[in-house]
């Protein structure tokens, strides 16, 4: 319960002491009026019917050391930050969070704030920035809540957090050949290997020797490398732990491996599969200059990405009859079926589309 005390200053001038527990302390605030002080009161008690009552004076700090904190102590399952999870936050903090709100103390952090904040950086950065770095914002806020140093997130911005990326280009399989053969040789099975496997980038990017099994035409992803500013290449565990999968492999990945290793590629078990010209291990700035070479040389869609190759894989394996969601989740190194199911519901509509394409050819006749 918070109560309300009176004294004078040397000065002769009321002051107004309200006082009460709050994380387990003994909280002392003062006002020059009785309002405010009342008003604190109210406010308190307030807080004290939907949870626990914040500090006053730990919520001075400012959003952008508790965000620093923060990024230093996540954890995802128990586990912290991926490298490359962690600099896009470092990124996004630096670009749309730090040098805008990111002397704020925390308990200044309005909901009005917080929407005055969303609007700037959308017109700014962009709807997709403005969605990526409210998701940071808010999982941020969710732990200083936690932490007891505000009593609600104010990111209460109804559908802020979701991104309206543009809808990816649809590639055949011919496609997928052309650039193939428009690409540097050293490169063509790791497009091959995208178009039809369906591997994530870092993981193309981290196949070793060891993990090709021509034989029994195997693939296995064991880890994934990436390029982080100021460690360089980076070789850690794939994106999830679905993502650690072995998959058999069409006879056309085979032969595209089989001409691969004979030519090129680090030698001895554990070497990079993926090397540049001089026989280190491919960088994505290498690989992206490569590819946009070779979509030129395919007349291939403007804006086309390494990672549609994968998309193409998905939805080319998505199409087998009978396939289960739990099939295509493990064939493609997913945890949730959410992006499973978003591969099968577009063959689903392709189908339906091929359907609808019969019965106007068959009504014809």
């Amino acid at each position: 319960m918070a109560s309300i005390s009176k004294r004078l200053t040397a000065a002769g001038e009321a002051r107004y002491d309200v006082r009460y527990r709050a994380g387990g302390r003994a909280v002392e605030e003062t006002f020059k009026r009785r309002q405010d002080a009342e008003n604190r009161v109210r406010q308190v008690e307030a807080e004290r019917l939907t949870g626990p009552i914040a500090d006053p004076r730990r919520r001075r700090e400012k959003l952008a050391a508790f965000a620093q904190r923060w990024l230093d102590t996540r954890l995802v399952k128990g586990k912290p930050l991926a490298p490359m999870t962690k600099q896009s936050y470092l990124g996004l903090l630096a670009r749309n969070i730090e040098s805008t709100i990111g002397q704020y103390e925390l308990a200044r952090l309005t909901p009005s704030v917080v929407r005055d904040w969303y609007s700037k950086v959308s017109v700014s950065a962009g709807r997709d920035q403005a969605a990526k770095s409210y998701r940071l914002l808010r999982a941020i806020l969710n732990t200083a809540v936690d932490d007891e140093l505000i009593v609600r997130n104010p990111c209460r911005i109804r559908g802020g957090g979701s991104e309206r990326a543009d809808e990816r280009p649809m590639i055949d399989s011919a496609l997928v050949f052309k650039l193939a053969d428009s690409i540097s040789e050293r490169l063509r099975a790791l497009v091959i290997i995208a178009g039809f496997v369906g591997l994530r980038t870092g993981e193309l990017l981290g196949l070793r020797r060891c993990d090709v099994d021509i034989e029994n035409a195997r693939l296995t992803v064991l880890v994934q490398a990436q390029q982080v500013v100021g460690q360089g290449r980076l070789v850690t565990g794939p994106k999830s732990e679905a993502g650690q999968r072995t998959v058999s492999l069409p006879k056309v990945v085979v032969e595209a491996l089989e001409k691969h290793l004979a030519s090129y590629g680090q030698p001895g078990e554990s070497g990079v599969l993926f090397t540049g010209p001089r026989g280190e291990p491919i960088t994505r700035a290498l690989l992206s200059k490569e590819w946009q070479a070779a979509r030129t040389v395919a007349d291939a869609p403007e804006g086309l990405r390494i990672h549609d190759l994968r998309h193409h894989a998905a939805t080319l394996t998505a199409r087998m009859p009978g396939i289960t969601t739990k099939e295509l989740m493990a064939r493609i190194g997913h945890a949730s079926p959410r992006a499973a199911l978003i591969y099968q519901h577009a063959t689903e509509q392709r189908d339906r589309e091929i359907a609808a394409y019969l019965d106007e050819a068959i009504g014809g006749q």
